[in-house]
Order: structure tokens, then sequence, then C-alpha cells
């Protein structure tokens, strides 16, 4: 007998996963929070952004899996039940999006996309200018499943790639960069820096003025991991003395950006409203049943989380 699955999403995408699931395995039974009948008989919990205390009630718990990368909003429930393993998205499809967001506005950045719209308005035709590519060097922060597909990518268009971790990593033609010294060192050759870092105390405001005063002047500031890991007011700083030139952010500090916000009307920000990847739901569903055969089976199981260390 197959565990029973619970799912906690938001509206129509729940059916849409609840759907492809009993597709691909007609026996699941599956029930959407929070008419989920008795919770001890729940055995795997598949939630975004369950309300805290809401996992408690499982009893016979036996693993939780979110519908995302990120599991912040899981390791933030105080009253999660202890010893239960928790896994993350590792799809494919999301870490390519993710890829192809980063190169866009790289390249955005780097060739002045925005100054040739302005022009454009204006119906001005400007000199030619040459874009020097072999100029930028790409500094990745967070080499994690996402992190390390991105930097992959980048390279393979020919850009010179280096990233910086918790711990070393050993990837081919990527220099990898770990520690405080390490990170200052990467930081000093780094005009694109590429934020794809967990969501954990260690790494919240991270990027503040102090450490994006140590890229080489005229830097460029890209963000998808977490709003809460850049200091908006320390960006906007930079950006007005010159130390950063411009900056392309998926993720904001609250979200939706207020419609007061000054990075709206800033020409030097590209935006997108925390889109630069989606779970692809065909993928996500197979490595979701991939791992409940895996804890019905005792066995390992893909994107398990150290919940000590928050990812």
């Amino acid at each position: 007998m197959l565990p029973t699955v619970s799912i906690k999403l938001e509206g129509e995408t729940a059916e849409h996963y609840i759907r492809e699931m009993r597709r691909l395995d007609p026996r699941l039974e599956i029930r959407e929070w929070p008419d989920i009948g008795n919770p001890e008989d729940v055995d795997i919990a598949m939630v975004w952004k369950m309300p805290h205390g809401e996992l408690a009630k499982f009893s016979n718990l036996k693993l939780i899996i979110s519908m995302a990368a990120g599991v912040d909003h899981v390791l933030s429930d105080p009253d999660r039940p202890e010893g239960v393993p928790i896994v993350r998205v590792t799809d494919p499809h999301m870490a390519r999006s993710m890829g192809h967001w980063f190169l866009m506005n790289i390249l955005r950045l780097h060739r002045e996309t925005a100054h040739y719209d302005k022009l454009r308005s204006q119906k001005i035709w400007p000199a030619e200018i040459a874009f020097d590519t072999d100029s930028v060097s790409v500094g990745i922060l967070g080499l994690g499943y996402l992190g390390v597909h991105v930097a992959q990518m980048l390279k393979a268009v020919g850009l010179r790639v280096q990233g910086w971790s918790r711990t070393e990593k050993n990837l081919d033609g990527i220099h990898s960069f770990s520690g405080r010294t390490g990170l200052d060192q990467m930081l000093s050759n780094t005009n694109y820096l590429a934020c794809l870092l967990p969501n954990t105390p260690v790494t919240e405001g991270i990027m503040n003025l102090s450490l994006l005063n140590k890229m080489p002047r005229g830097s460029y500031v890209l963000n998808a991991g977490r709003g809460s890991q850049l200091v908006e007011s320390d960006l906007l700083e930079a950006l007005n003395s010159g130390q950063i030139k411009g900056a392309a952010l998926d993720v904001f500090e609250t979200e939706p950006l207020p419609k007061d916000h000054p990075f709206w009307t800033d020409s030097r920000i590209l935006l997108t409203p925390h889109h630069a990847a989606e779970v692809f739901l065909p993928a996500a569903a197979k490595i979701f049943l991939k791992n409940i055969y895996s804890i019905r089976n005792n066995q390992p199981l893909t994107g398990l989380v150290n919940q000590e260390l928050g990812y």
C-alpha cells in the first residue's frame, strides 16, 4: 500500500499537481489540505508555505516535500516534527530556466539595453559601440544545485565564471572559493555578482554596502536567491555613488514590490516579479513520486536537506 499524501498549495496549482500525480500513479491516495480527514492517516506532506503548527498535527509523518527549491518556509516552523526528513525540488528544467534568466540579464546589463531603449523612444541613432564580453567576470554566490547549473551554462557560452560557497567545490573550468577570505578574493575580480544562496540566518543581508564595496567600481548585481539577502537601501546607495552601475533583481524584501518602492522608477535596475525560474510540473511530479517510493522502500532521497545548515 502506498503512503497517504497531503498537498498544500495555492488554488489551481494544487489541482494540477494532484491530477499529474494521480496520472503517474493512480494508486496514490492524495488529500488536499485542509480537507485531509484524519491527520494520523498522512504519511507524506507536500507543502508550500504551510501555516506554522500544521505539520505537527501529522503524528505519523515520514517525509516533508518542499514544492520549491527553497525550504525556509518549512524550516521556519518551530513546531515541525523532529527527525522527519525534508526534501526540496531538484528540477533540471527549473535549473535551465534559472540559467536563462542570469544569461539574459547579464547580457542586457553588459550591452546596456535600457540605454538603447531610451534612445529608441527619442528616435536617436547612436554611434557604434564595441562591447568587450571578455571583460565580463561572473561571480556566483552559492554553488548548490541551481548555482552549479547556472555556472556551467554561463561558462558554456564563453563567459568567465567563478563561484563561492560554504565549502570549496571541484568544478571543471570554474574557480571555486570558500570561506570569508575566499569571498573577498572572488569579489575583488568579479564585476557581475550573481546571488543564488539559500535563505538562512547566515545569508540574510549578506549583500550589504560593505560587500558591494569590495567589488570593482562600476560592477553589477543580480539576485534571484532571496530578497532578504540584499540590503535594498545599500544597493541604492551604491548605485548613487557609482560603485554599482546596475542591477537585475527577481526577488525583494517585500513581495509584491510596493507601488511606492524606488526600484520601480530606477532605470538602472532591471526587474522581474519572482519569475526567474518556475518549477516544471511534469518533471517535478516525477521527482516527488520518486521520493515517495524511496521513503517507502528505505532508499536514498533526492534533494535531501541538511536541516542544521538550512539547505
